[in-house]
């Protein structure tokens, strides 16, 4: 009984005698290929470069609230009219003051 052949298939002999679907190159080795190991691709400098004046010379923080406490920060910002960055601000702020440290934040 012969099999269906799907003719957008390439095939290839397997060395077990039966036949296999040829392997598609990788893009990723495709990609690196054509840069050279000096000179970074383009993209990946534009990245590094990209940073509002904001946040230049700044580290991030991140702090994981369960979800209900994210939701009464939000509301707070809004009622406040202000932004969970400037709250996050004063909170450290704060926890600098109890324990008698400079306000720097």
């Amino acid at each position: 009984m012969a099999m269906w052949d799907c003719g957008h298939v390439y095939k290839r002999a397997s060395p077990q005698g039966g036949m296999t679907m040829a392997k598609r190159p990788s893009l990723f080795a495709a990609a690196t290929a054509q840069s050279t190991p000096e000179q970074p691709p383009p993209e990946v400098e534009a990245k590094k470069s990209v940073r509002p004046l904001s946040r230049e010379g700044k580290r991030v923080l991140s702090v994981y609230l369960p979800p209900e406490a994210w939701k009464q920060l939000r509301l707070l910002s809004l009622n406040l009219e202000t932004s969970t960055q400037a709250l996050g601000e004063e909170a450290i702020n704060l926890l600098f003051e109890k324990h008698r440290l400079n306000r720097i934040a």
